[in-house]
């Protein structure tokens, strides 16, 4: 009857000859410490290179509703009417939009009255009318309506000298969002727009 031979495993060794046992406290906390300082330094300029990416899809549909909006009023349209849809008809783009108190996607009614509506690029994007502007809202996952930037093309002269239609700006509602803007801006000079007169970062279009 044949024996069965198991041969004992020694311990493994290190480079020093001793016996290796597995880390040390020290070496994991120093492993720890180290991933923290990645975390802390990488994670923070990843979510903004992620906010960029995502500005950059909404800029050229900015360009669109300033092209748009010059084509709406140039074949007579009203000025006062700033329904997003329409300026997208006018350059022969199909998007979703919806008229301000609106329960249905379409064009406003009444054309010759006052009139706003939200532009859809996605399910959860989306540019809006209100008080001369459109508007991009960005509000970071997990946060409240606290932090947050928004992006503001004016249809009208604005509220102080140096708001001018067609201007598009960067408006910051915390310091990360100043961050955000700076990195926006074609510069770090300031201007005062929309009716809180609130400082914004120019954007070229």
């Amino acid at each position: 009857m044949s024996k069965i031979y198991q041969k004992k495993l020694s311990p493994l060794k290190n480079s020093t000859g001793r016996n290796f046992g597995g880390f040390t406290l020290i070496e994991l906390l120093v492993v720890v410490l180290i991933v923290g300082i990645l975390a802390a330094v990488a994670y923070p300029q990843y979510e903004k290179a992620v906010v960029k990416s995502k500005v950059a899809k909404i800029l050229p549909w900015f360009k669109k509703i300033k092209e748009g909006r010059e084509l709406y009023l140039m074949n007579g349209g009203n000025q006062n009417c700033m329904d997003l849809g329409r300026y997208m008809a006018a350059l022969g783009i199909e998007a979703s939009s919806r008229c301000s108190g609106s329960n249905e996607d379409g064009l406003c009614a009444n054309e010759n009255s006052w009139c706003d509506s939200t532009l859809y690029i996605d399910d959860k994007t989306s540019i809006s009318n209100s008080t001369g502007h459109a508007r991009y809202y960005y509000r970071r996952p997990g946060r409240t309506n606290i932090d947050f930037y928004i992006i503001l093309l004016t249809f009208f002269r604005g509220y102080t000298s140096e708001e001018k239609t067609g201007d598009l700006f960067c408006k910051p509602a915390t310091e990360w969002g100043v961050e955000i803007c700076k990195q926006l801006a074609s510069s770090s000079v300031t201007a005062k727009c929309d009716y809180s007169n609130s400082d914004c970062y120019r954007i070229n279009l």
